[in-house]
């Protein structure tokens, strides 16, 4: 044998006999109260909250309210206090439901005054969800894709003045910047949404934005005439006070001439109505907060969140009761929060204050998160966020065509026994060790793998908000199934000895973050 090899097996030897990463141990009354989180607990609460009687815990429903009540009353009868500014359990999350009256139009007119086209709200013109609701008459202008990025070299309001005008835009994006290599793919898929779009026109003093697409939606799947639970579109109330400008889409057809006129630096001038009814409904997200024992650290806490609503009931009377989606991540923060509540009882209270939320309205959007992260209750600095989504499965992704399962490979449940995906680690690495740190004890298999790609899937739960605000920000899911947003997805499907350790992974993860430094934003 040569002394190279011998050197080699020594240097194998050494590595296997050498300890791994130090289990972190917690306090013992907080040790011991993680130790009684228990998978009988868990399946307690997911078969109520994913009950027919919660009827789908859909947003604006009667189950929906039941849902807050039975969260609110588990976490008091846990002992976990309540988190909001007013003392109670509850934040309101003020919301609109836009309807389409039948005043929705947008005429042309010529210098001269002449009507050159008129719309009502149909095949080849709508006004948008997002919409405000003042009408405007003002000249029009073409701003190609409507986006202004000077940073990435792109800027389509340059060379002309928008204010006071309503701007036409094509949809998506210019090819040079959908398949630049210079731009990181969650920024490009940013450039070319719809929120970007209005951010931007709005900047630039824009009184009306119009989208020409290639591709319109039927009227009515825009706007049901009878939206059920699950089809309802909801909007934050402070999004209708921020943006009073009307938005709309036309096709290419209609749009066709229009672009034509404005190309010939002909004057044409609209009016546009977008003819929104809203109905304002409140919802709430339910709040629960432990305290911490450090006075220097007071101002600081630390945020366990998950969405406690989900689709509802669709216009057929199918149930959606969102077993996995996410009555298991709800059930996982509040099991979390009622053994951290008993340690602290006991006497062992984390460094930094901890704040149990169980968010409103994701599934139309991570409503109840934007409006925590707008204005924060209790008025302290948040250093970190966990979010849980759809943690009681196993990722099966039988047909990478379904379009639930656009830009994911096929993979089946056998392959994802006790796998954990962790998300956000390209944005805090501080954050995504804390977990990885935390699991030494718990013994997941945890995937760092979904961050990049056509999933998007970083921007889909209720981590975004905090991300999008330059908060730390992690996202912990096992991964979407063929039950996603259908009615099969009920309880006998969860694996609650999995969920189990999710919890635990959950309440180590925060105390390990509530005793560290504060986490950073340090994008990878």
């Amino acid at each position: 044998m040569s002394l190279k090899r011998s050197f080699a097996i020594v240097l194998v030897w050494m590595a296997l006999v050498a300890p791994g990463p130090a289990e972190v141990r917690l306090p013992d009354g907080a040790e011991r109260a993680v130790g009684s989180m228990s998978a009988q607990a868990l399946h307690a609460m997911v078969e109520t909250l994913a009950s027919d009687g919660f009827a789908g815990r859909g947003v604006g429903h009667e189950g929906n309210r039941t849902a807050e009540a039975f969260i609110a009353h588990t976490l008091e009868e846990s002992g976990v206090p309540p988190g909001a500014v007013d003392g109670t359990y509850f934040q309101p999350v003020e919301l609109y439901q836009p309807a389409l009256s039948g005043d929705a139009r947008l005429s042309i007119e010529d210098a001269r005054g002449n009507r050159v086209a008129s719309f009502v709200a149909g095949t080849e013109f709508y006004p948008l969800p997002e919409t405000g609701d003042r009408v405007v008459r003002a000249p029009l202008v073409l701003a190609g894709y409507g986006i202004s990025a000077p940073d990435v070299h792109h800027d389509d309001y340059a060379r002309f003045d928008a204010r006071g005008a309503i701007v036409v835009v094509r949809d998506g994006a210019p090819d040079t910047l959908q398949t630049s290599t210079r731009i990181p793919e969650e920024e490009r898929l940013e450039l070319t949404s719809l929120e970007r779009k209005m951010r931007d026109a709005q900047a630039h003093g824009a009184a009306g934005l119009l989208i020409i697409r290639s591709y319109m939606p039927e009227l009515r799947s825009v706007w049901p005439e009878h939206p059920s639970v699950r089809t309802s579109s909801y909007r934050l109330l402070s999004d209708l006070r921020l943006h009073p400008a009307p938005l709309g889409a036309i096709s290419d057809k209609a749009a066709g001439p229009i672009v034509r006129a404005l190309e010939a630096r002909n004057s044409l001038v609209a009016v546009f109505a977008p003819g929104l009814a809203a109905e304002r409904v409140t919802v709430h997200n339910v709040l629960g907060l432990i305290e911490g024992r450090d006075p220097g650290r007071r101002g600081e806490m630390i945020v366990v969140g998950a969405h406690m609503d989900h689709d509802g009931i669709d216009a057929e009377g199918h149930i959606y009761n969102g077993a996995d989606d996410n009555a298991s991540g709800t059930a996982a923060v509040m099991s979390a929060a009622a053994a951290l509540a008993r340690a602290a009882t006991a006497g062992d209270r984390p460094a930094r204050a901890m704040l149990f939320a169980l968010w409103n309205g994701e599934e139309k959007g991570s409503l109840g998160a934007e409006r925590f992260v707008d204005a924060p209750e209790p008025h302290r600095k948040v250093i970190a966020n966990l979010n849980l989504d759809m943690v009681g499965r196993d990722e099966d992704i039988p047909d990478p065509s379904d379009w639930r399962f656009n830009g994911f490979s096929k993979t089946d449940a056998a392959s994802n026994r006790n796998t954990l995906h962790l998300l956000g680690y390209s944005y805090t690495s501080d954050l995504a060790g804390a977990v990885l740190e935390a699991n030494e004890a718990v013994g997941l298999t945890i995937r760092e793998d979904y961050d990049r790609g056509a999933q998007n899937l970083l921007q889909r739960s209720d981590q975004w908000p905090f991300l999008a605000h330059g908060i730390p920000a992690v996202f912990l899911t096992s991964g979407l199934h063929p039950d996603y947003h259908t009615p099969q997805d009920d309880t006998d499907r969860i694996d609650f000895a999995k969920l189990e350790r999710v919890a635990r992974l959950t309440a180590r993860a925060a105390w390990i973050v509530a005793e560290g430094p504060a986490p950073q934003i340090r994008r990878r």
